[in-house]
């Protein structure tokens, strides 16, 4: 039998997918690789434990590698997960990509454009979507799952220091899993940007299509077109224009109190996201879409 010894628990659209590239390329490391993301503890639980194990390599080829994980985002905000994980892997060592909050959910809103073909502007898309906010309170999930495990076993990290140049957080990875820094690739390229698709009725079509397969449990021929590069060829276009810096101020004005307790419950040094960012080309409006449309 074989399960992980690590989890990397959050969050969507905060760099998981450049974790999953730098991890998968460690000789050290095993992730899946039927799946990117495997989902039991909060989508497929009833599926039952020989199911999830199947994921991973047999004992024998396990004692190859020093740290053996999956990444699933969603896990930090499953209100089931933190049990369900423990009770299952009380040893194993939690990894959360943490994001600006205000980034994170325009990142968000980018995908939503790309893969349910939105169309208006990101004050339209937070005001129907509160939640994609809200998922920015980043302690009050992180604390649910110290009910479980001790401080020492979550590591969060930043997206904004992980893609830096010169970032430390390779060691912080190495040291936490137990790898060897320097078998790290040197370079890892920052994946998943969001774009407007250029056919955007046939995206939005096979984007139906992909989600009604995993309903029916072909996700293996779904993440198969994935590597292949069809999700790619059909979502592919311009790229989504930056957020407003204005607007990013102002919704950012809601997270004050909640940086102040990642910095002292988590020792979180969280200056990158207290600066004001002047990334916006000029001529854009407040949502960072062009007459606050996407097309």
């Amino acid at each position: 039998m074989t399960l992980p010894t690590f989890l990397v628990i959050g969050v969507p659209r905060a760099g998981t997918t450049w974790l999953h590239q730098l991890l998968s390329a460690h000789p050290d490391v095993y992730l899946p690789s039927r799946r990117k993301e495997v989902r039991f503890f909060d989508r497929h639980h009833e599926e039952g434990q020989g199911w999830y194990e199947g994921f991973f390599c047999p004992p024998d080829e396990a004692r190859r590698y020093s740290a053996i994980g999956e990444i699933s985002p969603q896990y930090l905000y499953c209100d089931a997960c933190p049990e369900r994980i423990s009770t299952l892997l009380p040893e194993a060592k939690l990894l959360v990509m943490l994001r600006h909050p205000v980034d994170r959910a325009y990142s968000q809103f980018g995908f939503v454009i790309q893969r349910r073909d939105f169309r208006g502007s990101f004050e339209e898309f937070v005001a129907t979507r509160p939640r994609a906010l809200e998922m920015g309170f980043y302690s009050r999930y992180l604390e649910r799952y110290l009910d479980h495990y001790d401080r020492q076993r979550i590591l969060p990290v930043l997206f904004e220091e992980a893609v830096s140049e010169g970032s430390a957080v390779r060691g912080e990875l190495a040291r936490f899993l137990g790898v060897d820094q320097s078998l790290f690739p040197d370079a890892t390229e920052r994946v998943n940007p969001s774009t407007v698709p250029r056919f955007r009725t046939i995206s939005s079509a096979a984007v139906k299509v992909g989600r009604r397969m995993r309903r029916y449990k072909l996700e293996w021929l779904v993440d198969l077109a994935g590597r292949m590069g069809l999700r790619r060829a059909l979502t592919s276009g311009r790229r989504v224009p930056p957020l407003d810096p204005q607007l990013r101020r102002e919704l950012s004005g809601h997270y004050v109190t909640e940086f102040e307790t990642l910095e002292r419950s988590w020792g979180l040094d969280l200056a990158t996201w207290k600066v004001p960012r002047a990334d916006a080309p000029p001529g854009e409006n407040r949502a960072g879409v062009r007459h606050g449309r996407t097309s």
